[in-house]
Parts: C-alpha cells; structure tokens; sequence
C-alpha cells in the first residue's frame, strides 16, 4: 500500500514511486532503499534533494526535467543507477557543420569521495567528446562531503 508523505513524497514497499508534487529542498525519509524510475520526473519546484544512508538505487531519468533542481545529496550506499539517472536536463543541437551535440546537465552532486556513484560519474564524464559524428558532454559538479 502506498503512502502519501506530508512533503508530497509516495513511497511503497521502501521505494519512492512518486515525488512530483514536492516543492522545495525534500528529505527522503531513512528506510527508503530506491528511488524508482522517473520518481521526480519534470518536477520543476524541486530545488533539493537529499537522499537517505541505506539508499540502494536511482532508477532511470530519476530527476529527468527538474529544471530548478540545484543539488543532490547521494549517501555512498547507492550501488546502482538507471540510465541517466541523476541528469535534470538534456539538449540536443546540429552545428553549423551538422555535427549533433548532446549535453546532459546534472545539479551538483554532494557524496563521499571514491563512492560508486563518484566513480560512475567520473566514468561518464570520461567519455564526453567526439564519436561517429556526435558530441556528447556530461555537465557534472561535485562537492565532497
């Protein structure tokens, strides 16, 4: 059975299923173990989110769209993220030399240094440059806690 928190949070069975009413810097409750697929998506009061210790999963496109979002704060629990899953914005644009160039840009990223989420964001960002015609970067800030 889902609950409605008084921050506009649902949670079922340990997951955050839904927090696109929330508004504001948001606190996920301890005991919380993911945060599903879309969770925030297009939630563009949220300016915050701290997530809890004991958080397992980000689910894909997470905070997909959070536009105002300007931070995350990731325990060093997480062990897995869905595609995408910390990014709050995407563009897409064909230069002048019909060279596509993608940019996903992330709010700022507060965790532990060495975490896996530390280490798969470096990895990602690692990436970013030129490939069969397409330019991808990762617009990606972190702040160690």
């Amino acid at each position: 059975m889902a609950e409605t928190l008084e921050n506009g949070l649902i949670i079922e069975n340990g997951i955050v299923i839904n927090g696109k009413a929330c508004e504001g810097e948001i606190t996920v409750p301890d005991g919380v173990t993911a945060i599903a697929d879309k969770a925030f998506y297009n939630n563009r009061k949220l300016t915050g989110l701290v997530l809890p210790q004991g958080l397992l999963r980000i689910g894909k496109y997470a905070v997909s769209g959070c536009r105002n979002l300007a931070y995350v704060q990731v325990p060093d629990s997480v062990a897995e993220l869905g595609e995408s899953a910390l990014m709050k914005k995407f563009e897409s644009d064909v230069g002048f030399t019909h060279v596509m160039e993608n940019i996903e840009h992330y709010p700022l990223i507060r965790l532990k240094a060495g975490c896996y989420v530390d280490e798969a964001l470096k990895a990602l960002k690692a990436t970013d440059g030129f490939a069969n015609g397409h330019g991808v970067r990762h617009i990606i800030e972190f702040e160690y806690v």
